[in-house]
């Protein structure tokens, strides 16, 4: 008995193997595996004891907490099962077969899973994946032994875009037009289409657009329509038109599969990708102008202008103003007003002349002058006046300088003014 249980464990090994060599056999990041595959997978992610895997090789789950994990854990790995929206049931039903002749099998299932969703039980994540799994394991039909297609998530499919970005060489300008979400028809986005589906197992050059795969795609819709018959009758008739493989893809899906499934997944896998691509680069998604500095100062750098801000078109445009002049500016010195502008001369001349003081009272320096007849020099000084408390402005009709009289030039014969040295004091 243990050597038909080692040999048949040795046979499902070696089957294992050859179907994991077939399954990597594949372009891009196509995944395809079986379920025991996933069980093997899963068995040593969880690092349950090798002893098991044999029992789980054989078809029996038993419904321990290891069990229920390895469900869980394989469920995930297949995309069937998410912890946001729980069963995912296109990518279940690639897995199950059901039986030949039986017609109640999806009632059966539907009605199995019902029951477990109203039990009212709290239940893991590990619980609930178990629970569902045993509804279709029981009701649906047998598993499938051969490896079904395994969906890529967005960002293995975003990955494959922007492999084809490169592969492809497409150009920077229209790396930028993809960023901002206009995919245009044009040579390059047709072929970008026909490598995305190439490179993600929804295409190949045998049968053309894979339609199960693409209901496999969009598991959270689960859109029946690309199943239906008028799909795929639209989908042959572009494929016979005699068209080259990238118009052939780009055409089923803009007249096919407009509509179905989840809306713009391709033309917003390019989109993701090209900006990730302009990152790569240095490149910015949109073209940046740098400001000119004015040299100098002109009319135009004392306006004010406006610069709409690049990173959000919803912001306040910020207000540029002008540098600073870089020299400094010349200020002349104010002219301090003079002190006697604000005065009449006479009153100037006055208060000069009346000048006193706490300690003695004004007196004129004396002067040298020549004297005319020996030549010698005589010392003269200005009369005095008689000071008084409150002098008396003098009348403007006689000069300010003198206070004698006018005599006529032949009495002047030491000047205007009189001489007041007397030789005989000495």
């Amino acid at each position: 008995m243990r050597q038909r249980m080692a040999l048949s464990y040795a046979l499902v090994v070696l089957a294992m193997v050859m179907m994991g060599a077939h399954a990597n056999d594949t372009k891009g990041v196509v995944i395809e595996k079986s379920f025991l595959q996933s069980v093997q997978d899963c068995v040593e992610y969880l690092r349950i004891p090798r002893q098991r895997l044999a029992q789980y090789l054989a078809y029996e789950f038993p419904p321990d907490e290891e069990t229920k994990c390895l469900i869980y854990c394989v469920g995930t790995d297949l995309r069937w099962w998410n912890n946001t929206c729980g069963l995912q049931f296109p990518a279940i039903v690639n897995f199950f077969q059901p039986v030949l002749g039986d017609r109640q099998y999806e009632k059966r299932t539907k009605e199995c899973v019902e029951r477990t969703m109203r039990s009212g039980r709290e239940l893991n994540s590990c619980c609930q994946a178990y629970e569902t799994f045993q509804c279709y394991f029981k009701e649906f039909g047998n598993l499938v032994t051969c490896p079904q297609y395994v969906p890529a998530t967005k960002l293995q499919a975003t990955q494959a875009a922007l492999d084809c970005l490169t592969m492809l060489r497409v150009p920077v300008d229209l790396l930028q037009c993809y960023s901002r979400g206009n995919v245009p028809d044009v040579p390059e986005t047709r072929c970008m289409y026909h490598c995305i589906d190439l490179r993600t197992g929804l295409y190949n050059s045998e049968t053309g657009v894979q339609l199960p795969r693409f209901y496999v795609r969009d598991l959270a819709v689960d859109d029946l329509r690309y199943l239906s018959k008028e799909t795929k009758v639209c989908r042959d008739r572009i494929r016979q038109s005699g068209c080259d493989v990238c118009s052939e893809v780009y055409q089923t899906h803009q007249e096919c599969l407009a509509g179905l499934g989840e809306n713009g997944y391709t033309s917003g896998l390019i989109t993701e990708a090209a900006k990730l691509a302009l990152t790569n680069l240095g490149v910015g998604c949109a073209d940046q102008v740098e400001p000119v500095r004015e040299q100098g100062y002109s009319y135009a750098s004392y306006q004010r202008v406006e610069v709409p801000c690049q990173a959000c078109a919803s912001q306040a445009p910020v207000a540029v103003h002008p540098p600073p002049p870089d020299h400094a500016s010349f200020q002349p010195a104010r002219k301090q007003p003079c002190s006697c502008e604000d005065k009449p001369l006479n009153s100037v001349l006055q208060s000069r002349l009346y000048q006193t003081s706490e300690v003695d009272l004004f007196k004129p320096d004396p002067f040298a002058k020549r004297q005319p007849a020996n030549h010698r020099q005589q010392m003269v000084y200005y009369p005095a006046p008689e000071v008084s408390p409150s002098p008396q402005t003098p009348s403007p009709q006689k000069p300010m300088f003198s206070t004698f009289s006018g005599r006529a030039n032949g009495q002047r014969p030491h000047g205007p003014y009189p001489c007041t040295y007397n030789p005989k004091s000495k």
